[in-house]
């Protein structure tokens, strides 16, 4: 009688295992499906360096947001949406946070060769050959004949308010630019905005921007873009 119950409690803790095993691996079947539909089943995405923050001593950060922000990323020709990114502009590096097999958070620093593009909400940043012949990331404000694009960076500079030496990272500083048959031509002004047209165009886009009341070092990017789009349609009369 013994035996069998002892027989009985050893078929009974085989079954349970089964079953515990079977829902572990249900549930990691489960996850890994998650996974493949956040990142994709072929590392495109997940692909890169992995990242630990190096600036702990300093004030500030190195990042357009100071928290990862959900982004739309464009890696080859395939679009990641709901992810976390964090964009150093100090570095001009992307960091993703993506969570790894056992469930942690990890983060990686993007391939940059790879990325095509990525974007904050309405904010659309794409990746091309920067003034100086260089690859970067360039904020997209208006895309035409005459397109108009941001770049965006911080410095770090010595803190010399405190006794010890320390460093800070810098407000977020934006270089604008006028792209015209892919020649970057800066702007800081209104007046360097109205002379990198046409001298037949300038006194038109001048009028315009003084009773639009535009002032383009201040203006936010939907007032940038509308005097753009305008500039465009220009051209095309001018055609």
């Amino acid at each position: 009688m013994r035996m069998r119950y002892t027989l009985t409690c050893i078929m009974l803790a085989a079954s349970l295992a089964g079953i515990g095993l079977y829902a572990q691996q249900s549930a990691m079947i489960d996850y890994l499906a998650e996974c493949e539909r956040k990142y994709g089943s072929d590392a495109d995405l997940v692909n890169g360096v992995k990242y630990y923050y190096p600036y702990r001593q300093s004030l500030g950060d190195p990042f357009f947001f100071t928290e990862p922000q959900e982004a739309v990323i464009r890696i080859h020709d395939k679009v990641f949406d709901g992810q976390l990114l964090s964009y150093d502009i100090f570095n001009q590096q992307l960091i993703l946070d993506y969570q790894d097999l056992y469930g942690a958070t990890s983060r990686l620093i993007l391939r940059d060769e790879w990325v095509k593009g990525f974007s904050f909400g309405n904010r659309h940043f794409v990746r091309m050959k920067g003034p100086e012949g260089q690859e970067g990331y360039f904020q997209m404000i208006s895309e035409g004949k005459l397109s108009c694009v941001y770049r965006w960076s911080k410095g770090q500079q010595l803190n010399l308010t405190s006794g010890v030496q320390s460093y800070y990272f810098t407000e977020p500083a934006k270089e604008s630019y006028l792209l015209i048959e892919g020649t970057f031509i800066p702007y800081k002004s209104n007046r360097s905005f109205v002379k990198t047209f046409d001298p037949a165009l300038q006194k038109t886009v001048k009028q315009f921007m003084k009773e639009a009341k535009v002032k383009v070092n201040k203006a936010p990017d939907s007032q940038i873009r509308h005097l753009v789009e305008y500039c465009n349609s220009l051209y095309h009369e001018d055609s």
